[in-house]
């Protein structure tokens, strides 16, 4: 047994967020967003996973990842490159058969003298982040259809904000660019956006954290954890009242509590703003996290499961019981963050 926490990746319960997903919406492409590493959690094992459960069509942010990506899904699947190519990158996109999607008329001026391979367009509806204008006039319409496009896409706003007004005049926006396009497939819809309803489905939905149990679904979308994360107990005392526990005395008992110490601290990726606020579950019992998270532990209050508590006992901070956007509200950030700031001495195992 090691000491060192580890996170139990469950690719069985993330293919099934991805039939979830896919049956909210029949007659759509879904497709699974697998970018850096898949959200932290693998990205070779994860996209063979989505594979077998008849996921298709994958989006990553980098051609490099991609290359992992083709690897794992084969030679079927369709892989789109958000953040679009670079010069010297061009036959890549070719010989590796991914799709390149352009988001600049520096991307589409490039692409239009690259060697042959698919793109998608993606257009700017009110992020300010990255895409083309949605305001072009007809003949840069015209000189963008001359492209092929496999797929228009643009990207929600607050897509988590069900009545947020933006919404709908994104998908007004939107509607206006797919109509420039009526033969090529549109796409509109991220994780939350599967939740708003048929009219941003569109062609294909692009979910990502929603596969890895992450954002805030309906009651009636049931999805599972995508990871278990667990840390060692590596001792067990005896807290007196008036003493105070961790780093600055961050927080002083009010009364004798049975603590423990874990493996686990700001160099796994827990955020330090989780101090006095963070969960860990151990047998089914939550255990507050008192005084601040340190670089490679943090102190629990274990006096309710004490007969739990022995060195060696794991407890769990993201899972069925420590819900993901549940602990990362608790960190004061997001399920995207706390995911992907699972550092490399977290030893990933897949179930």
């Amino acid at each position: 047994m090691t000491l060192m926490p580890h996170a139990t990746v469950m690719t069985g319960n993330i293919a099934d967020n991805w039939r979830t997903l896919d049956a909210l919406h029949p007659g759509t492409t879904t497709a699974a967003v697998v970018k850096a590493d898949a959200y932290g959690l693998g990205a070779a094992r994860v996209a063979r996973s989505l594979r077998i459960a008849g996921c298709q069509t994958f989006f990553v942010a980098y051609a490099e990842e991609a290359l992992v990506v083709r690897k794992a899904a084969g030679k079927a699947a369709r892989i789109f490159v958000l953040n679009g190519p670079v010069r010297g990158e061009m036959a890549l996109y070719r010989d590796a058969d991914l799709t390149a999607v352009l988001s600049s008329e520096a991307h589409a001026k490039l692409w239009a003298n690259a060697p042959k391979g698919s793109c998608a367009l993606h257009f700017d509806t009110g992020m300010n982040r990255l895409g083309l204008p949605a305001d072009m006039t007809e003949k840069d319409l015209a000189d963008l259809r001359r492209l092929q496009p496999v797929l228009v896409m643009s990207h929600l706003v607050s897509a988590d904000e069900p009545d947020n007004p933006v919404n709908a005049a994104q998908r007004k926006a939107f509607n206006e660019i797919a109509d420039a396009f009526p033969d090529t497939p549109a796409s509109l819809a991220n994780s939350s956006g599967c939740y708003l309803g048929k009219g941003f489905a569109y062609d294909l939905t692009r979910p990502g954290l929603a596969l890895y149990g992450g954002t805030e679904p309906p009651e009636k979308v049931k999805l599972k954890p995508g990871v278990m994360l667990e840390a060692t107990i590596l001792a067990t005392f005896k807290g007196r009242a008036g003493t105070q526990v961790g780093y600055g005395g961050a927080y002083t008992l009010s009364e004798d509590r049975m603590l423990a110490t874990v493996g686990l601290g700001y160099a796994d990726g827990i955020p330090r703003a989780g101090a006095n606020r963070l969960t860990g579950w151990l047998q089914g019992n939550p255990c507050p996290v008192l005084g601040r998270v340190s670089m490679d532990m943090m102190t629990l209050d274990v006096t309710d499961c004490a007969k739990h508590a022995k060195p060696g006992a794991r407890v769990e901070f993201l899972g069925e019981n420590a819900k993901l956007e549940a602990q990362a509200a608790a960190c004061g950030t997001l399920g995207y963050e706390l995911l992907t700031g699972l550092g490399p001495r977290v030893q990933r195992v897949y179930r």
